[in-house]
C-alpha cells in the first residue's frame, strides 16, 4: 500500500510539473539534444525541425501506439524523452528513459470518456456529483490510476482511483 501511494505520488508529481512545464518543453523541441548512449536518429518535429532521439524509444513507441498522429519528441531536462501525440483525438505523453524503455503515459479527456467500470465506482461514492475532467496515468505491469475532477453543488474535488483504492486528493468549497 505504502510503495503503491508512493508511486502514484511521484507520477502525479510528475504529470503536473510536465503539464505545467509544457511551454519550456515545446522550447526545448527548438534545440538539438543529444544523448550519452550514441544510439541517437533525427525524428522529425515542429514543421521541420528536429530533436535527438533515442531508436529503441522511437520502435517502442511505433510499436505500442500505432494510432497516434501528430507525434512531437522532446528531450526533458533530466534526458527523459517524452512523446506527445493524439490518438482519437485524445492527447497523450508517453515517457521513456534515456535508454528508450517505456516508463509511463499519461492522458487527459473529458469526464464522458472514463471507462464506465470507473465511473461506476465513482459515482457509487459520489452520486450527487458530476465527472468532469480526467487524468489517465498508465504504469509498467498494466496498472492504471485516474485523477477524476468531479462538481457537485458545493464543492469540487480531485479523486485519485486505482485498484481497489479511491481517495480525495484535492478539494475546493465553490463560493
Amino acid at each position: 500500500m505504502k510503495k503503491t501511494n508512493l508511486i502514484m505520488l511521484v507520477a502525479i508529481i510528475v504529470f503536473s510539473v510536465t503539464f505545467f512545464n509544457s511551454q519550456a518543453q515545446v522550447a526545448m523541441n527548438r534545440s538539438r539534444t543529444s544523448l550519452d548512449d550514441g544510439s541517437v536518429i533525427l525524428s522529425k518535429v515542429h514543421a521541420g525541425e528536429s530533436v535527438a532521439l533515442n531508436r529503441k524509444a522511437e520502435r517502442n513507441f511505433k510499436r505500442d501506439y500505432q494510432l497516434a498522429s501528430g507525434a512531437e519528441w522532446s528531450v526533458l531536462g533530466d534526458k527523459l524523452l517524452m512523446c506527445r501525440f493524439f490518438v482519437n483525438s485524445v492527447l497523450f505523453r508517453a515517457y521513456y528513459t534515456p535508454h528508450g524503455n517505456w516508463i509511463y503515459t499519461t492522458s487527459g479527456y473529458d469526464g464522458g470518456k472514463l471507462d464506465q467500470g470507473v465511473a461506476d465506482r465513482i459515482k457509487s461514492v459520489y452520486y450527487d456529483s458530476r465527472i468532469v475532467y480526467v487524468n489517465q496515468i498508465d504504469l509498467v505491469g498494466g496498472r492504471t490510476f485516474y485523477i477524476v475532477e468531479i462538481h457537485n453543488e458545493k464543492s469540487i474535488r480531485k479523486v485519485r482511483v486505482n485498484d481497489d483504492d479511491m481517495e480525495i486528493v484535492q478539494e475546493f468549497a465553490k463560493q
